[in-house]
């Protein structure tokens, strides 16, 4: 006689009760996503912050090795200097940062660097931006160098507080600046410490594209949803600040910060 009985069966999940699970799932998701997706862009945040601390270090260590002059915005080829070369590049050739260099203007090469916002986009820009929240603004921008003899590019998502042509405007100058009328013409020889010196505080660095010279819309909203924007100091501060609350980059009468003398 056989005594084995068979084993019962499992039951199945009812619809009722998949319909369960899934909403909670579906709950789950709703609280747990944002709270990923705000981690993450703090994470890229501070990463951006490093970054712009470690460009500004490397700029001072730049005056340092110069007689305290700044580091120059640009030499350009066009109003005389004997070649082309972007103050990106100017780190990278004389070993105070490292970066990707690039054959092609643009061709962006991996690897990544300080120079590289993790918020910014990882294209080459196509138009100069034309406001602070065009997303114009989050692309990379290529300096050319020729000085070594081999012309590469580097490609950086940061912006300096520079002009083309006049010295007594904003900090940093393209060297030689542009001769009149458009500017003053010659080599600036603002140092660091007249920057760093004056009452109020000055930006050196930004996110944001290429160089200031007056454009307000080259600063660029890139973190906690396209609202905030990194700026480091001449004293080597750095802060977050919402993106449309800085000041106009031509404003000489605001209180704390202020982008020209």
């Amino acid at each position: 006689m056989n005594t084995c009985s068979a084993e019962p069966r499992r039951a199945a999940f009812t619809l009722i009760e998949l319909m369960v699970v899934i909403s909670i799932i579906s709950v789950l998701s709703a609280i747990l996503l944002p709270a990923l997706s705000g981690a993450k862009d703090k994470a890229k945040n501070i990463t951006c912050v490093n970054n712009l601390r470690q460009i500004m270090t490397a700029a001072t260590l730049y005056s340092g090795d110069n007689d305290d002059v700044l580091l120059p915005a640009e030499y350009d080829a066009g109003n005389g200097a004997p070649y082309q070369e972007g103050w990106a590049t100017i780190l990278v050739n004389g070993d105070y940062i490292t970066a990707p260099r690039s054959k092609y203007y643009y061709s962006i090469e991996g690897g990544g660097s300080v120079l590289q916002c993790p918020s910014g986009l990882y294209e080459v820009y196509q138009n100069n931006p034309t406001s602070r929240d065009d997303i114009e603004g989050m692309k990379a921008r290529p300096y050319a160098s020729e000085s070594t003899g081999t012309k590469f590019y580097v490609h950086t998502w940061y912006g300096i507080n520079a002009a083309l042509g006049n010295s007594k405007s904003y900090p940093f100058t393209r060297s030689p600046m542009d001769p009149e009328p458009r500017g003053e013409g010659g080599t600036s020889s603002r140092t660091l410490t007249s920057a760093a010196e004056v009452p109020f505080r000055m930006p050196a660095f930004f996110d944001g594209f290429w160089l200031l010279n007056g454009h307000d819309e080259r600063i660029s909203a890139r973190h906690n949803k396209r609202t905030r924007t990194n700026l480091v100091f001449f004293d080597g501060s750095v802060e977050t600040m919402n993106t449309f609350a800085i000041p106009n980059v031509k404003d000489t009468t605001s209180g704390d910060i202020r982008w020209r003398f």
